[in-house]
């Protein structure tokens, strides 16, 4: 099998970036009998002789620009027998099956959480993209569903493929966490919330409700990712929060020390709004971090019972549950196990090989 996979998501600090990191890593360990051709704009440490690098524009603005015209060279020069595009959308290249990995539809449930250009862009994308796609992957039932709702493709056109966690997601030894709090300049004890900031994670409601019973609690809050869009709800709650003085930002933090700040956390929040998957929550139990979630989107599907879950929208109620947990060793050592084993289920290795298994179903 030969596979053009378009890499432009490697190195982008999301989601995305890293499912198509990961995937092509586990793709080249798999035993499976294949080639990838990966268009890549940025550098990365992967060598396999199953790969080929087919280079795209260094500069991500160029890159993203021309990114059609490198795809159709290199679809030209490596002559595929299947393309993937593993972030939403793609551009038709030929008469080989192409395939879409659709991680959400946000950008059409609510247009408001995303930027003008960002919604015009993804609406025409996707919708062509969906058009001339032999089979869609997506990362939950729930996003299949919505997929279903909004396109009017078919169950059987759909295929299902959980996401993994990378190794390195592990409780860290407490010697490492004590160095790490230092660096950082991080209290003992903080609530962690991690990933992109905009206003689809929901995350001023999480400062406001944590502002709320942040006199009652020793916990201070610790926000790590990078800046996204449309945050002055973020910017206008910390500057309300009476304790703002008691809010760690931290931006985008390497993979090196990430699982360490997360096993520093006595509780991960992450109350979003939407999420196709919601990776950050699995690498967080996989670190054994407790976690509160919203019961919106996937987040039921992939968590099952290893979280408590709340209503994103109600403020009083997040603030309660927190306050709850924060107080509760016993209950936050128990989701603390119960997170490790449930995040054991979902590997990069399981979703390279049906992954693997749809690229199958395209060539049979």
């Amino acid at each position: 099998m030969r596979i053009l996979l378009n890499g432009f998501q490697i190195g982008n600090l999301s989601g995305t970036g890293r499912y198509t990191e990961e995937l092509v890593k586990a793709l080249l360990n798999s035993t499976e009998e294949l080639h990838i051709f990966l268009s890549l704009s940025k550098f990365v440490s992967l060598s396999s002789d199953k790969l080929t690098i087919g280079p795209l524009p260094q500069n991500r603005y160029i890159a993203r620009f021309l990114q059609s015209y490198f795809l159709k060279k290199h679809f030209r020069e490596y002559q595929p027998d299947i393309v993937h595009y593993p972030a939403t959308y793609g551009y038709k290249l030929g008469k080989v099956p192409h395939i879409t990995t659709i991680h959400d539809l946000a950008f059409l449930e609510n247009p408001d959480w995303f930027p003008i250009h960002y919604q015009w862009f993804y609406r025409k994308r996707v919708e062509e993209t969906i058009k001339f796609s032999q089979r869609i992957i997506t990362d939950s039932h729930f996003s299949a569903n919505e997929i279903q709702k909004y396109y009017g493709i078919g169950k059987n056109v759909i295929d299902v493929i959980y996401l993994g966690v990378s190794d390195f997601f592990k409780p860290q030894p407490q010697e490492q966490i004590k160095l790490v709090k230092q660096k950082y300049n991080l209290p003992e004890k903080y609530i962690l919330y991690a990933g992109t900031l905009e206003p689809r994670k929901n995350l001023h409601s999480l400062i406001n409700a944590w502002s709320s019973i942040a006199d009652k609690i020793q916990h201070n809050l610790v926000i790590v990712g990078r800046t996204g869009w449309k945050t002055h709800l973020i910017e206008e709650a910390i500057q309300k929060s009476k304790y703002s003085n008691r809010i760690h930002r931290l931006g985008y933090i390497t993979d090196t020390d990430f699982p360490v700040i997360i096993s520093g956390a006595d509780i991960f929040v992450y109350i979003s709004f939407y999420e196709g998957f919601g990776l950050p929550l699995l690498e967080a139990m996989a670190c054994g971090t407790p976690i509160i979630s919203s019961h919106y989107g996937s987040i039921p599907e992939i968590l099952g019972n290893n979280a408590l879950l709340v209503d994103p929208y109600n403020t009083e109620q997040i603030a309660e549950t927190i306050y709850l947990l924060c107080k509760d060793d016993e209950k936050r050592q128990l989701l603390a196990r119960e997170g490790i084993l449930h995040a054991t289920k979902f590997t990069w290795s399981k979703t390279a090989q049906e992954t693997i298994e749809t690229y199958k179903k395209c060539l049979h």
